[in-house]
């Protein structure tokens, strides 16, 4: 079942492996392009729940560090999300699924929001991340997330994304920015001058 959201977006058909792109009846336009194996591993329908990834250091801080650069210049979409719903269903075949309801927070870093303000993000059972939602229920809708999101059309021709959610903290949102090359308006600056 297609959620709300993505219904909006539209349904676009991927012709020979390029980009495409369509306009929804939100009126928002959604460019799809090819999704390898390899961002799977980063998008992988799921949650990571590192909130200070400093303290960690070592090898766990380099990988999450790597995996952000890697999520921010693949995404198609960068927001922080709130969860308001998280909801489980079996289907005919007799697996699980789970579908959040999120509320995108402020403006996007990067793409644009859908005009209702909302995002519904799927995960089946054999997904990567399958198991950091299920068991998450109270964590996942107890803080803001940083959703990335990496749209592409299923084998039915309906846009979706393949997403990644790590908490809302300021050291991800500034990797995220840091990996697009985006400047912070807020940043100090420092000016250098020179006499003779």
């Amino acid at each position: 079942m297609m959620s709300t959201t993505l219904r909006a977006l539209g349904v676009v058909a991927l012709l020979g492996g390029a980009a495409c792109s369509s306009s929804g009846a939100a009126g928002n336009r959604v460019e799809t392009r090819p999704f390898t194996q390899e961002m799977s591993r980063d998008f992988d329908d799921g949650a990571d729940y590192i909130e200070n990834v400093e303290d960690l250091g070592g090898r766990v801080a380099a990988d999450w560090r790597s995996a952000i650069d890697r999520l921010a210049r693949a995404a198609d979409f960068i927001a922080v999300v709130h969860v308001e719903t998280l909801t489980g269903s079996d289907d005919a075949a007799s697996s699980r699924a789970y579908r959040l309801s999120s509320r995108i927070v402020g403006a996007p870093l990067h793409g644009a929001a859908p005009r209702d303000g909302l995002i519904d993000l799927r995960v089946e059972e054999g997904q990567g991340g399958y198991n950091t939602i299920r068991s998450n229920y109270t964590r996942l809708q107890a803080r803001n997330f940083l959703l990335f999101a990496r749209y592409y059309t299923d084998s039915e021709g309906a846009v979706r994304p393949h997403w990644h959610l790590t908490p809302d903290t300021r050291a991800a949102q500034q990797r995220a920015r840091d990996a697009l090359g985006l400047v912070d308006p807020n940043a100090p600056t420092e000016t250098i001058v020179r006499t003779n």
